[in-house]
Parts: structure tokens; sequence; C-alpha cells
């Protein structure tokens, strides 16, 4: 590890965000807290120039969300930021049984980005991209949409078991909310005798499934857009077998600029893709076993494993590849680990 004089914490909220200092040992140096403004920013910059000596690398918790401002502001002034996750900080507080204050949270980051010289660079993009936040944009709207779809089909579901049996009866025999609901809005109930809250709730359900629809509607044009976005982005993702437009979109929008990461290690490890080793008495010899990360982006990991799932369905390099690992002893868990840290790799190359 290089030889720094010192680091930065930054907790950062919506209104307020705290810096914490440490010199090379891991003294505190200073805290203090800053508003989210112009005003605030200038501030902290006064605040890391004013110790005798030079701040290494600054943690910012949530660089991609309520900490994108500073931590912005901070790569433009010319630091190294780097991104802490939340349940790093969590954990040495649980670990030492601290507080939950601003500032213990703005130390927790500091004496983690003294601790890992290799947290991920902060936030998503270097510089600004009008086409890459239009593409956020799409997707955040699209996950809304999906989201209260998915609100109102568990409603749906709760109510259609809390009908009658003699009116469960006449709608088909489906665990599958949408097909009930269609046969009610087709009228399927309508020759079985309900009382009047029976009335509320079928009125309730025709209702969700023009809701539903309009949802769908929604979705759906959304859709249409993100090949066109993908394409001015210049994004060739959707070439590999089991990413379609949806998980190109997604990787794209949670990965941003993918030269922030200078290695692909560097990357499977921030998407949770390579293996922690659980190994003991081994000796100094290289681990032989590992289990899952789960401390990566779940989102891209999530996304990689429907790349996995789909590729070993019907993809003869992947059926070779997941053969190759079990003819080296690997079970079952271990190839399927190992193809995946292989797909974070072709995918971080690709873009």
């Amino acid at each position: 590890m290089a030889d720094i004089d010192g680091v930065a914490g930054i907790d950062a909220h919506k209104h307020v965000f705290t810096v914490a200092v440490l010199d090379a040992r891991g003294g505190r140096c200073g805290i203090e807290s800053f508003p989210t403004s112009p005003d605030g920013l200038a501030e902290v910059l006064a605040l890391l120039d004013s110790f005798g000596f030079a701040i290494g690398r600054i943690g910012v918790e949530g660089s991609a969300g309520l900490g994108r401002h500073v931590a912005g502001f901070l790569v433009a002034a010319g630091y190294d930021v780097r991104e802490v996750q939340a349940n790093r900080t969590a954990e040495r507080r649980r670990r030492r049984r601290r507080h939950k204050t601003d500032r213990e949270d703005a130390e927790a980051i500091a004496r983690e980005t003294l601790a890992d010289p290799d947290l991920p660079p902060a936030g998503k993009q270097r510089r600004p991209d009008p086409c890459w936040d239009e593409l956020v944009a799409v997707r955040n709207r699209r996950k809304s949409l999906i989201g209260q779809r998915v609100r109102l089909l568990n409603e749906a579901e709760a109510v259609l078991t809390g009908l009658p049996l003699t009116i469960r009866a006449a709608l088909p025999q489906t665990s599958r909310v949408r097909p009930r609901l269609r046969a009610l809005d087709r009228g399927a109930a309508s020759s079985v005798q309900v009382t009047a809250a029976d009335r509320v709730n079928l009125a309730w359900l025709v209702e969700a499934v023009g809701d539903i629809a309009r949802l769908d509607t929604r979705v759906t044009e959304l859709d249409k857009q993100i090949p066109a976005l993908l394409g001015q982005l210049g994004c060739t993702l959707a070439e590999e077998y089991g990413i379609a437009a949806v998980g190109a979109m997604d990787l794209l929008v949670e990965v941003g600029d993918p030269t922030r990461f200078t290695t692909e290690a560097q990357f499977a490890r921030w998407c949770g893709a390579a293996p922690v080793a659980v190994s003991s008495g081994e000796g100094d010899q290289a681990p032989l076993h590992h289990r899952l990360d789960l401390a990566g982006n779940r989102q891209v990991n999530s996304t990689l494993h429907v790349m996995h799932v789909t590729q070993i369905r019907s993809y003869p390099p992947a059926r070779d590849y997941i053969a190759k690992k079990r003819a080296e002893h690997k079970t079952k868990r271990e190839a399927r680990r190992a193809h995946k840290r292989h797909l974070a790799n072709i995918v971080i190359r690709r873009m």
C-alpha cells in the first residue's frame, strides 16, 4: 500500500454532510458538519486544506446517492474519492458497539478508507453525460412503474383470497393473479349472489384490471425507448448471450463509467462476483474453498445470475465451461460461481 498522510470520511445526508479527518496512524484530527450547498462544499475544501498533511483518500458513503454532489465536487477538485458501502460501517459499529450518529458514521467511513486501499472509486460517472442521465431517468421511471404494478397485483391477490368460495369457484383454478382478474372483468362472478362488501371488493378488483393494463402499456412504451438510448451510448452489451436490452440498461446505470475500475478483479469484487475464501488449516497455499460474496452490488450480481442461468440452458460455450470446471472436481455451486466470475470479466471488457 502506498504511504498516505491522511484520509477523510464523509457521511452525507439530504441537507448536511459530516466530514471526519484521520492522520496516517488513525488519529482523529477533526470532525465537522457542513450544509449540502455550494457554500458548504467550499467550506469543506478549506477544511481539507487546513491540515498540515495531504489527504490521500476520501471515502464517501452513498457516493451515487445522497453523497453524489460532494463526491463529484471533490473529484473535480483533484481528490482520490472512494465509495464506502454502508454495510461496512454498520458492521464496524456493531462490532465495537458504537453509537449511531453522523460523527460516528463519518469516523467509521474514514477508518474503512484508511484500512482498505482497494475501495472502489466513488460515483458512477467521471464527467456529465446527458445520454446516460436520460437512461438513468428511464430506468428509474420503469422501476417505479413495475413497483406500482407489483403492489397492485399483491393487493389483488389478498382481495381474491378473501372472496367467498362461491365466487372463487367461478374463477380459473390457477395461482396466477392476472387470469383471475381478467375472468372477473369478463363477468365470471355475475351470476353469484354477493353481499355489499363483496360488491365493493369485486369493483376494486375490476378497477385494478384497468390500472394494471395502463401500467403495462407505460412500461412497454419505456421499453421501446431503451434500444435507441443504448445505441446513442454505443452500448453493445445486448449482443452478449443472456443480456437483453433491459439487462444492458441495468448494467450501464449501475456500473456507470467502466474506466473507473482499474482491473477486472476490482470490478468483480465490486459487483460481488469474486468468491470469498473460506479455507482453514491449509497453511500459506492458495485457498481451496470459497463462498459467495454478499457485499457487492446486488443489482449487477442479479443481472449476471440471469445471464448465467440463460447461458447454461442453451449456450454451448457456457455448458463447456461448466463441464470443464466439473472435470476439475469443482462442485456444481463452485462451477456456477466460477462461471459468474467469468461473465463479469466478459461484461467489463465489452463495456
